[in-house]
């Protein structure tokens, strides 16, 4: 019998909405698996314009070149926070569906190991940049001990590099050695601030994950304890039952002994007038 005081398409419109909630979920996984490809791609970019820079020796070439790589940088910083903030907002709504929530840990492992591919890189070219440092100069200083050359290359603004280059025979060498240890320098500074946020981006995703592990323990200690109150609920539901079936006994037991003492009586009674007429 069709209930008039609903509306008939209620129920329809309630369930193109979930189902659009669920395409605008995978949608957005879709989306992020695809920047996560562009996030990938902007790392080789780096790598590769920081391979160009170690091989190039030219001045003006070098300057261009670490242009290009900050620019480059800036555009992943800004996709890595996005892809950070919009996989935690993800992750958030998935805590109810375990098909969901697996997606969104999926693409959150992807994107940590892509941070971490990231540091790798970065730290593999610091140590080249060194390298490349260390030799020019020695150009410079060629008996330097370690402990000068490390002072040299810490040294933004080249005045121990000046100081043994006042020293050197090789002048004109040495002062193309100074502006490439400069530039190298430069290198190796954005290189250590890249990492560092890199370093405070993994912390972030770490903590997200402990939150996370905090948020699905609170769910399975909630199952826990309903699970416990069902049982608690069946098990009162079996004693209330087993109690009524009981109290059903008693009753239909007083009733037969009423019974039998009302047969008792009617037969007493029936025996004791039929003595007495």
């Amino acid at each position: 019998m069709q209930n008039y005081g609903e509306n008939p398409f209620e129920a329809g419109e309630d369930s193109i909405q979930m189902s659009q909630q669920k395409m605008s979920f995978f949608d957005e996984v879709d989306s992020l698996k695809r920047l996560l490809l562009q996030y990938e791609d902007q790392i080789e970019r780096i790598e590769g314009l920081q391979k160009r820079t170690l091989s190039e020796s030219r001045q003006s070439e070098l300057e261009t070149l670490e242009r290009q790589v900050q620019a480059v940088e800036s555009e992943t910083r800004g996709l890595a926070n996005s892809l950070r903030d919009r996989i935690k907002t993800l992750e958030s709504e998935s805590m109810s569906d375990y098909t969901k929530h697996a997606q969104a840990e999926n693409l959150k492992r992807q994107f940590m190991t892509l941070i971490q591919k990231f540091q790798n890189t970065e730290a593999a070219f610091r140590q080249r940049y060194q390298e490349v440092a260390e030799r020019q100069y020695r150009i410079v200083a060629p008996d330097a001990t370690d402990e000068e050359v490390r002072m040299a290359l810490e040294d933004g603004q080249g005045e121990v590099f000046s100081q043994a280059l006042m020293q050197s025979n090789r002048r004109g060498e040495a002062r193309a050695a100074l502006t490439e240890v400069q530039t190298r320098h430069r290198e190796i500074q954005r290189i250590e601030a890249t990492m560092t946020e890199l370093a405070q981006l993994f912390h972030d995703m770490e903590i997200m994950v402990a939150e996370q592990e905090q948020q699905i323990a609170d769910v399975e200690q909630n199952v826990y304890h309903a699970e416990q109150d069902i049982e608690r609920g069946v098990d009162n539901q079996y004693q209330a039952i087993k109690k009524a079936r009981n109290a059903r006994r008693m009753k239909w037991a007083c009733f037969g002994i009423i019974l039998a003492i009302i047969i008792i009586l009617a037969l007493v009674l029936g025996i004791y007038f039929g003595t007495h007429h």
